[in-house]
């Protein structure tokens, strides 16, 4: 099975990770992160001709890639996009809904438009930077203490009963 894996985000600030750093300090300043970043990720299972046509679907389909609005990269095998402002240690959370239209849509549409991609899967992945210093032990407890939901004041990016959690593994 081939996977080819692509991040997409703002080239704005992101109001979304604004808020939900933002809400994050009010109920969590002991372990919030320094920094939070959100990205649509969206994986392309068995895609025909590998990173080209994944390539030439971003290019076809601005609603999965604005090029006016947004910057996409590719993934690596594990998922990880980390890169950069190595100042921090950074975590990776995939959050991706239990039942997902969106996926189911966009593989519909793929192959009506002749894509030759076996299934399209759409998630949010999240990114948390902690200050440098933090054991990536840590770091990665922290994560999932503030990412999973479990009472109002306890987790924020992602709701366990209706949503998949994944942690992603460093490099």
């Amino acid at each position: 099975m081939i996977e080819v894996s692509i991040a997409v985000r703002l080239k704005a600030p992101d109001p979304a990770a604004m808020t939900a750093l933002s809400t994050l300090k009010r109920i969590n300043p002991d372990t919030c992160p320094g920094r939070l970043e959100r990205y649509d990720y969206w994986q392309f299972i068995n895609p025909s001709d590998g990173k080209r046509t994944v390539e030439k679907i971003v290019s076809h389909f601005h609603d999965i890639v604005n090029p006016n609005k947004q910057y996409w990269s590719f993934s690596d095998e594990s998922g990880s996009i980390l890169s950069g402002n190595e100042e921090l240690v950074w975590t990776e959370v995939l959050v991706t809904d239990k039942v997902d239209s969106i996926s189911e849509n966009w593989t519909d549409i793929l192959r009506r438009n002749k894509y030759e991609v076996e299934k399209v899967m759409y998630s949010v992945l999240w990114r948390l930077g902690y200050p440098s210093g933090t054991s990536m032990a840590e770091a990665r407890e922290r994560t999932l203490a503030l990412t999973i939901t479990s009472y109002r004041d306890h987790g924020l990016l992602a709701n366990p009963i209706s949503q998949n959690i994944h942690l992603l593994d460093q490099a």
